[in-house]
């Protein structure tokens, strides 16, 4: 029986390198996090002998933010008959396990925050890797770069259901720091402006969580806060010299790398239901000098101890490993 076992994977992996194989990547939007996920992916698969043209055809959807385009590309993957899919965001995460989840075609689902709460969970053929931030940690760090820190202001667009989730972490934390979370809704990219401008006068500190609505029009929130004068965290190192004065989070090429790994292992012949949800870990601290000297802020010793790396001059500095 052991040696079936072995010889089943054996020409499993074979077959894998023997035929091409279609593989469909789709994201919610167009952002450096995001492409850094899809990129991560690709590099592990190329590493492993998956070289585009010869042995692997990748098939690219990006839904530009809007759940129905998510869902035409999934059904668009269904008609060219795909052999994986490879879904970047909780939507179209949502999306493409809506369209496959009766299908024995795999899902591998990437930077998704809460797999259970958004219904990724549970089927034989869907796995994925979680890049579910900590909420309250991100707040206390605001709350020590800002003394007498009282009211934070949350840009985040309540359709998208990892950012629902995180604003109501937030809410919750908040309370036991005690601060008070003064949220903006924006359903859009083009709602994004005026729900930052919203907060004008009202806030002390404004914090971006994972939203991909957000993220996409992130530069308006920015300019908001540096109008203000005030710090905004963002977390998503990847969007440091967009502007925000702190980003935090994960390295999205490790996560992509770590999605990447998983694909592998399915096309190894290794069954999605084997193979358990992985969350990333990791957490960044990155400071934003130029941005700092902009507004007039002096980041305290304590924080800059901290720090995983810092922007100056328009340049990275790495000061942790």
């Amino acid at each position: 029986m052991k040696l079936l076992s072995v010889l089943v994977a054996v020409v499993l992996g074979f077959a894998a390198f023997s035929a091409p194989i279609k593989i469909g990547i789709t994201q919610i939007v167009d952002h450096p996090a995001l492409n850094a996920v899809r990129q991560g992916v690709i590099d592990v698969l190329a590493e492993a002998g998956y070289v585009e043209g010869e042995n692997v055809e990748y098939i690219l959807g990006n839904a530009q933010g809007d759940f129905s385009v998510a869902m035409s590309i999934a059904q668009n993957f269904l008609a060219q008959g795909v052999d994986l899919v490879v879904s970047i965001a909780t939507p179209t995460s949502q999306a493409a396990v809506q369209v496959f989840k009766d299908t024995s075609v795999p899902v591998v689902f990437s930077a998704v925050t809460d797999p259970v709460g958004a219904g990724l969970t549970g089927y034989p053929n869907v796995t994925g890797t979680s890049d579910l931030i900590d909420v309250a940690s991100d707040l206390a760090l605001l709350k020590a770069l800002v003394p007498g820190l009282s009211k934070v202001g949350i840009v985040y667009n309540p359709g998208e259901a990892n950012s629902a989730i995180l604003t109501d972490m937030a809410v919750d934390a908040a309370a036991r720091l005690d601060l008070t979370i003064v949220t903006a809704a924006a359903e859009n990219t083009a709602a994004v402006p005026l729900a930052a401008q919203s907060l004008i006068g009202r806030v002390e500190a404004i914090y971006v969580t994972t939203d991909n609505t957000v993220v996409a029009a992130l530069e308006a929130v920015v300019d908001v806060a540096k109008s203000e004068g005030i710090p905004l965290l963002v977390a998503d190192p990847s969007s440091l010299e967009r502007g925000p004065m702190v980003c935090t989070g994960f390295d999205y090429y490790d996560h992509g790398r770590m999605t990447g790994e998983m694909v592998l292992k399915v096309l190894s012949g290794v069954p999605p239901s084997d193979i358990p949800v992985a969350y990333q870990k990791g957490t960044q601290v990155w400071l934003n000098l130029d941005t700092a000297m902009q507004i007039g802020f002096e980041f305290p010793d304590a924080i800059k101890e901290r720090a995983t790396g810092l922007l100056f001059g328009g340049k990275r500095f790495v000061v942790k490993e």
